[in-house]
C-alpha cells in the first residue's frame, strides 16, 4: 500500500510540473519577450499583453539599452520588500514626498523597481499596505518594470527599473490606475 501512494504523489507531481511548463510555454510563444523567469504560475497573456500596449515589444538586453518595454520577472516574496524613502516636503503638494521602491533579489543581483517620479508618503504607506496585504503568506510575486540599468561594484550586481505594477496570486497593484486590467484598446 505504502509503494502505491509514493507512486500516487510521484504522478501528482509530474503532472503538476507538466501544467507548469506548458502554461509557461503559452506564455512565452505568445509573448516571447515578455517574461524573464518563471512566473509560477502568476501571470496569464492578460499581464504580458498590457505591456504590448505599453510599449513595442522588443527583447531584453542586459547591457544599459533602455527600453520603455516593461518585462514581467519573478521573486521569492522571502527576498523582496517595499520601501518608502522619504524625501522632502513638497509646498504645491502641500506633502512629505517618498519614492517608492520595491526591491528583491535573486541570484545574488540587486533588483530595484523604482517609481517614476516622488509619490505623497502617505499614498506610498497605502501602496505598503496593500503590498502587505497581497504578499502575506504568498511564497513568489512578480513584477513588471521597464527602462533598465545595471550597476556593478566589484562583484555586487544591482539592477535599476522603473516600476509599473506587481502581481501575486492574490492579485495585482500597480503605480498607474488601470494597469492591472489593462486600457480598454488592449482587451481586443
Amino acid at each position: 500500500m505504502r509503494k502505491i501512494v509514493i507512486l500516487f504523489f510521484i504522478c501528482i507531481s509530474a503532472s503538476a510540473v507538466d501544467i507548469r511548463q506548458s502554461h509557461l510555454q503559452e506564455l512565452k510563444k505568445a509573448f516571447p519577450y515578455g517574461l524573464l523567469t518563471d512566473d509560477f504560475g502568476i501571470l496569464n497573456i492578460q499581464d504580458l499583453k498590457i505591456n504590448a500596449c505599453i510599449a513595442g515589444p522588443v527583447p531584453f538586453l542586459k547591457q544599459d539599452k533602455i527600453s520603455p518595454y516593461p518585462y514581467w520577472q519573478c521573486f521569492e516574496v522571502r527576498n523582496s520588500k517595499m520601501t518608502c524613502e522619504i524625501g522632502k516636503y513638497d509646498p504645491q503638494e502641500k506633502a512629505m514626498m517618498s519614492m517608492l521602491v520595491v526591491s528583491s533579489t535573486r541570484n545574488s543581483e540587486l533588483h530595484e523597481f523604482i517609481s517614476r517620479r516622488p509619490v505623497r508618503l502617505r499614498s506610498c504607506r497605502l501602496y505598503k499596505k496593500d503590498w502587505q496585504r497581497l504578499t502575506k503568506n504568498e511564497k513568489y510575486i512578480c513584477i513588471s518594470g521597464a527602462d533598465h540599468s545595471e550597476e556593478t561594484s566589484g562583484s555586487k550586481v544591482t539592477s535599476a527599473w522603473i516600476f509599473g505594477r506587481y502581481k501575486t496570486r492574490k492579485g495585482c497593484d500597480s503605480y498607474f490606475r488601470g494597469e492591472c486590467t489593462g486600457p480598454s484598446e488592449c482587451e481586443n
